[in-house]
């Protein structure tokens, strides 16, 4: 099982796999994808301000019909004890999305240099 960033859930519903690297392809055909509920979260906040076009909804039910995604069920009070011991990063959408790798003990797949250089489980 991997975890996917907000940016990551965005490349693949574009089928931008070119911006991902031969590993996270691998990690990605050969594993259970999960949406963290805070990314969910973030992507209405993106649709919200006009920085993503689609709704989540249909971001979600694209990812579902073609990969098989599932979302995160992860309860927020252990994302929120989790998240509190991540003080690397002020956003709060990285901060949950974070606490959710490290509460499951998974590889979070992000592009965002501050969460790979903190997060041990980070990758790209």
């Amino acid at each position: 099982m991997v975890l996917i960033d907000t940016h990551i859930a965005v490349f693949l519903h574009s089928r931008q796999v070119r911006k991902l690297s031969p590993k996270v392809k691998v990690m990605l055909d050969n594993n259970d994808i999960v949406l963290p509920e805070m990314a969910r979260f973030e992507l209405q906040y993106l649709n919200e301000i006009g920085r993503i076009a689609e709704t989540p909804a249909n971001i979600i039910q694209f990812l579902y019909t073609e990969i098989g995604l599932t979302l995160s069920k992860t309860p927020m009070s252990r994302l929120v004890d989790e998240g509190t011991l991540l003080s690397w990063t002020r956003d709060p959408f990285d901060r949950l999305i974070c606490a959710d790798a490290q509460a499951q003990n998974i590889p979070l797949i992000t592009h965002d240099q501050k969460i790979l250089k903190n997060l041990p489980q980070a990758c790209r």
